[in-house]
């Protein structure tokens, strides 16, 4: 029982927060290190990006005008963010896993009391965190090089955000467990991927997306053009995108930020310096309002209720940023053109 008198400080009952010096920990301390490190990470997505730009500038370069230069340009960018988002997004849910019943202290600041189990973790997290840290410097490079193909101002400011995010919370070794839910909501991306060349394909010659919907039982309307094919298809990737999206984006992250903000109230993250703490949950809390926009339009255009910039012929278009990446496809297939 406490005597009265001055009730005991957060910070005087938790453990004490250290610095952990493990071979993959992040020092801008030394910044021809750090330098090193990030030219490194960065060329791990930049040597694959260039291999796959080589092989479909060879496969399909100089055939269709304008149009095909374009596919050739943004493709690596897409087939990259595929890759990227399977790796992170599969050791998010092995981070997740690891922690999951770990010490509550342990989640979210390296400290006097993390067994040696926990910091092999660490270990994978401080590395994943260069893995993203790099594929975010390289793609905001071609995003930026490319604009508006790639992406728009929310693209950037995405990237922006989470590079910031990457240096503080990777420096202060700080929200180890927020990391693995951040990391998780990246397996959205791949069907953006997934729609993106569905897109494309409609808009060239080939009959294969008419076999493709096909073999997915689409008929009607859905096989009376490669256009009218591919977009039957991608509608129906859309849908999927979305709950895929409402899943990891808004319930797990949701549920990710609640946890956090909760113990933050209750003081638990007492020990972790005031300024990176602020500064990575403000930016998660933006991360957070990112989402809702996103599936705002997302679930706008999947009721009817926006409408998207067309192109001659009244085809969507292919290389709005916002349109490829985050939102609802406008081409609804009509009538019978859909799976049973």
């Amino acid at each position: 029982r406490l005597e009265t008198g001055a009730m005991p400080s957060a910070k005087s009952v938790l453990p004490a927060r250290i610095h952990y010096d493990g071979p993959y920990s992040m020092d801008l301390g030394s910044p021809a290190q750090f330098s090193m490190c990030l030219l490194q990470y960065a060329m791990l997505w930049e040597v694959p990006r260039f291999l796959s730009g080589w092989f479909f500038r060879k496969r399909w370069g100089g055939k269709d005008g304008k149009a095909n230069e374009e596919f050739t340009s943004c493709a690596p960018s897409y087939v990259m963010s595929f890759v990227h988002a399977i790796v992170v997004g599969s050791l998010g849910i092995w981070v997740l896993s690891g922690l999951w019943d770990c010490p509550l202290h342990d989640k979210f600041f390296i400290n006097d009391a993390t067994p040696p189990q926990t910091l092999k973790i660490v270990d994978v997290i401080e590395r994943t965190n260069w893995v993203f840290f790099g594929y975010m410097i390289d793609d905001l490079a071609h995003v930026l090089a490319m604009y508006p193909k790639l992406g728009k101002m929310d693209m950037v400011a995405h990237h922006l955000v989470f590079i910031v995010c990457s240096i503080l919370a990777g420096y202060a070794q700080i929200f180890v467990f927020p990391f693995s839910w951040l990391l998780i909501g990246e397996l959205s991306t791949p069907l953006l991927t997934v729609k993106w060349f569905l897109r494309q394909s409609g808009l060239g010659q080939s009959k294969r997306p008419i076999e493709w919907a096909r073999k997915l039982g689409f008929e009607g309307k859905a096989l009376e053009s490669t256009y009218e094919a591919a977009s039957a298809i991608e509608y129906k990737v859309s849908e999927i995108f979305v709950a895929v999206f409402f899943v990891v984006r808004v319930c797990a992250y949701g549920a990710g930020l609640t946890h956090l903000m909760r113990h933050l109230i209750m003081g638990d993250l007492a020990n972790v310096p005031p300024w990176p703490r602020y500064t990575v949950l403000g930016i998660i809390l933006a991360g957070a309002a990112l989402n809702g926009h996103w599936f705002r339009i997302m679930i706008t255009k999947a009721l009817g209720l926006g409408g998207g910039k067309k192109r001659k012929g009244g085809k969507a278009e292919a290389n709005s940023g916002e349109d490829a990446m985050y939102t609802f496809s406008a081409a609804r297939p009509e009538n019978n053109g859909k799976a049973d």
